[in-house]
């Protein structure tokens, strides 16, 4: 159902799906009407391309590869390059992407320590927020690639279920955090978790926004910095406390959850709705984990592994 943002005037579309918690994923005829630039020689184009390629997982649903081409603005050879990065990591990396079930005991632990949720309505320009915050401010408490498996548990469900999207948007909160927390962080775990975003997640990442900054802010740059490309960086956001209000621009208040001004519903609803919806995504989440990279397939000239290839990666 359209909602009007009532000081713009400007029409906003709720995320039905995300709300209803609907486990039931998007099928390709959905994504041909959805976008009609897509034609089903593109997606053949793939497919083709992909034969060629005996190390990739060989029956990806079209929909999921229509996923790919639309998240790289119809460039195939980027389609290719996001495949591979996409399910190479996928396969080297279990602590992000094993087990994705959330009455699992470390993943309860994530849940009671982090605040996750995906907005149930977007922005004016359609694009779907997900939110991230502490809970509990305890350092000690904090399991980075745990953070990480659940983020990427909260794309994943709006993709597989909304499929292709105008954009995206992460919205952290910081508050909270300190110099402790990036005791609990890993230069591996930091290379593999930005190479994801950058180069293999199926998505329009339009922004990060970060809110409630503070003087930590400029030691935890210091360390991400190297891994993130210039056009991610340019995407990144930072509010304090008293210029709250500016995020509003990118997230109106009807958008926004009531703990920042909003209009929506609390961080606290948002978190248990996400909860549930993630026990019932678990089913979903178990079967995409079986398309995965053969490495004794892959091809001689093609790269070993995207882990071994980690070096000489170009980090501007």
């Amino acid at each position: 159902m359209p909602l009007i943002n009532e000081e713009s005037g400007i029409v906003l579309k709720e995320a039905t799906k995300v709300k209803e918690q609907s486990i039931v994923p998007i099928m390709a005829e959905e994504e041909y009407e959805k976008n009609p630039e897509i034609s089903r020689e593109n997606i053949n184009e793939i497919r083709k391309w992909l034969a060629t390629q005996p190390h990739l997982p060989q029956n990806v649903p079209d929909q999921m590869l229509i996923l790919f081409y639309h998240s790289c603005y119809f460039d195939m050879e980027q389609t290719q390059n996001c495949m591979e990065v996409y399910y190479t990591l996928k396969t080297e990396t279990p602590e992000f992407f094993a087990n994705r079930d959330v009455t699992r005991p470390e993943l309860v632990n994530a849940l009671n320590v982090l605040d996750y949720g995906c907005f149930p309505i977007r922005n004016p320009n359609g694009y779907q927020i997900v939110y991230h915050k502490l809970r509990i401010f305890d350092a000690s408490k904090y399991v980075f690639n745990d953070g990480v498996k659940l983020l990427i548990m909260a794309m994943d469900a709006c993709f597989k279920v909304d499929g292709t999207c105008p954009g995206y948007i992460i919205l952290f909160d910081m508050r909270g955090v300190r110099l402790s927390h990036l005791t609990r962080l890993s230069i591996s775990s930091l290379r593999k978790f930005f190479t994801f975003i950058q180069e293999g997640l199926p998505i329009r990442l339009k922004g990060i926004h970060v809110l409630n900054t503070q003087s930590i802010i400029d030691k935890i740059m210091m360390l991400i910095k190297p891994f993130m490309k210039k056009e991610l960086l340019s995407m990144v956001h930072f509010y304090t406390e008293r210029d709250l209000e500016n995020v509003y621009e990118a997230i109106p208040k009807q958008c926004m959850i009531e703990d920042y001004g909003g209009q929506s519903q609390s961080s606290e609803k948002l978190h248990a709705h996400f909860v549930e919806w993630m026990k019932l995504m678990k089913p979903l989440f178990e079967q995409d984990y079986q398309y995965k990279v053969d490495e004794s397939k892959r091809p001689k000239k093609s790269k070993k592994s995207i882990s071994t290839s980690f070096k000489s990666l170009d980090i501007d």
